[in-house]
């Protein structure tokens, strides 16, 4: 069992006094180093204490987080782990276990009925990390932000700066909208079984004002941009179907339709979707 100061049970031993296994087929990779737990929730915990976890697996976090005093909302998908954390955890006053996928989790209906910005944590699947980032990054709104473990590659996509091979679509959506921050990295010997890949816990925090509004224009153009990236500018908006829109948008916008989309800040992003609209 747990100790009373949150320290859930090693994994391993958890597993076998379950007669578990970890299934690839949910990309389960559990932390087993007592260090980043603590680092990983001392950075939640900075952010308030209404939180929502995702993939919660053996309850690692979720232990550590309850005994912080945080309310704890856990998304998680695999049954066998559902029924390891009833059995661990129990009754608790400040915890409720929800059987659904982080990736299509309402952030924002949550954040209303609890009455309060939410402080979102997780080991992120790796199989599952996109669709959960784009979840996370479209309803930033609702939260305080957002403290998650990612593949370190992943990582450097977040935070690449413009003219980086990294920098892509996601950069350009993640920073419009959060401030980011690598509170750790990890190796694979950090968890049970190890992953082929290492590993970095990412901070997310929403800015007072987006650095871009994220309009549907916007999100076409960023789209369009990376979607090939060895095209100018004027060739990957072109791959859109409206010539003239194109030629029209890149005048308005003053940006030289030769660049290509991985050299533009989001502050030129954010010129080209309303030049973008404007044209259409």
């Amino acid at each position: 069992m747990n100790d009373p100061n949150g320290v859930a049970g090693d994994p391993r031993d958890l597993l076998r006094r379950y007669g578990l296994r970890p299934k690839r087929s949910f990309s389960q990779n559990f932390l087993v180093q007592p260090a980043a737990v603590t680092r990983i929730v001392d950075a939640t915990v900075a952010l308030g204490s209404e939180v929502v976890e995702l993939g919660p697996g053996l309850g690692a976090l979720t232990h550590a987080l309850l005994a912080r005093g945080c309310r704890v909302t856990a998304v998680e998908l695999d049954r066998d782990m559902i029924e390891v954390l009833t059995a661990e955890i129990g009754p608790h006053p400040s915890f409720d276990l929800i059987a659904g996928d982080a990736a299509t989790f309402d952030f924002r209906a949550h954040a209303t009925k609890r009455g309060a910005r939410l402080s979102v944590t997780g080991n992120l699947p790796y199989q599952a990390t996109g669709a959960i980032l784009r979840q996370v990054i479209a309803q930033h709104d609702a939260m305080r932000g957002a403290v998650l473990m990612v593949q370190r590659e992943v990582r450097d996509r977040l935070v690449a700066a413009p003219g980086r091979k990294d920098y892509g679509a996601l950069s350009v959506f993640a920073q419009a909208a959060c401030s980011i921050d690598t509170v750790c990295r990890l190796r694979p010997g950090s968890f049970y079984p190890p992953p082929k890949v290492e590993s970095a816990v990412v901070s997310l925090v929403p800015r007072e004002t987006p650095l871009a509004e994220e309009t549907e224009s916007f999100r076409t153009v960023v789209r369009a941009a990376f979607h090939t990236r060895r095209k100018t500018l004027r060739n990957a908006l072109r791959q859109l179907g409206d010539d003239s829109r194109t030629d029209e948008a890149l005048r308005q916008s003053g940006i030289d339709p030769g660049r290509r989309g991985e050299t533009l800040t989001i502050a030129e992003f954010a010129q080209l979707g309303e030049a973008w609209e404007a044209a259409g």
